[in-house]
């Protein structure tokens, strides 16, 4: 259930959702909040309505795993209620989510080695390759994940920097042990060794846990952990504009996300962002 909503300037309306993923992906309508997006609410409510001062979320980023391998990020517009279903049935018998093949792996795989090879900036990037041990990250230290993550909001300095509200602390990112997905131990918690393990979100800790990311994937089933969601536009302003509700860039850049998409650079997942657009229009 939805349990909260807070008017964020230049975001919209934040909605809290109390429960398990699959009950967030129907409360939030598959809208889980994006890491920039999140530390964008944090930057701007704080010392006010303080989001994420103690209190994490899911964030909408999908990490797969396969065997002797390293990880994949990916990050998705809308969450399948499907797959939210499934990770929580399975995280429910203390199992991770696996596929029968390496297919959902080789796809994201192949999609953050394009985008790579292709010079994309790290911040406008869909897809990453990430170490296979934890690891920290800062504008400092593994930028790449950083900018990746954090997006707009990864500057250094200034106002749009979650490093400076974080205290210039870097995040910790935590992954499924090489060894369980290497089946050297704990294979009982795995459906298919052989398949692709799918992590359908990241936890995005709160300021007091120093914003740590977690990627390890069985507690899709834990209701204490929420999530939030961008739910409506931001709260129209008093003054009267005659300007068009959109500029030549934004007809651009939308052009240009179809485009990738039709040329198989970027998953389908991603045309949630022109739907919204779309949708905005007829506001």
């Amino acid at each position: 259930m939805i349990s909260k909503r807070t008017n964020v300037k230049g975001l919209g309306i934040v909605a809290q959702s109390d429960g398990n993923l699959y009950t967030n992906a129907k409360d939030l309508k598959g809208r889980i909040i994006s890491i920039e997006d999140e530390a964008r609410a944090r930057i701007q409510t704080a010392g006010k309505e303080n989001i994420g001062e103690t209190e994490g979320t899911r964030a909408a980023v999908e990490l797969t795993y396969i065997k002797n391998d390293i990880p994949v990020a990916v990050k998705y517009d809308k969450l399948s209620q499907t797959i939210a279903k499934r990770a929580v049935e399975a995280n429910s018998k203390n199992k991770y989510l696996c596929t029968n093949s390496t297919e959902r792996y080789d796809i994201n795989r192949k999609i953050a080695d394009k985008e790579e090879k292709s010079g994309i900036p790290d911040i406008e990037r869909t897809a990453i390759v990430l170490p296979r041990d934890d690891f920290n990250m800062s504008p400092l230290e593994n930028s790449s994940q950083f900018n990746f993550f954090f997006e707009d909001m990864a500057e250094e300095e200034g106002k749009n920097s979650y490093f400076n509200l974080n205290k210039k602390v870097p995040v910790h990112v935590y992954l499924i042990n090489k060894s369980i997905t290497d089946g050297k131990k704990g294979s009982d918690v795995l459906e298919n060794l052989n398949g692709t393990i799918i992590v359908p979100y990241m936890w995005f800790g709160g300021l007091d846990a120093r914003s740590e990311l977690g990627g390890v994937g069985r507690l899709a089933v834990d209701c204490g952990n929420g999530a939030r969601g961008v739910l409506g536009a931001p709260k129209a302003s008093q003054k009267i504009s005659q300007v068009l509700p959109y500029n030549p860039k934004q007809i651009d850049k939308y052009l240009q996300l179809v485009q990738e998409v039709k040329a198989g650079n970027k998953p389908n997942s991603r045309l949630g962002k022109l739907e919204e657009f779309l949708a905005s229009l007829k506001q």
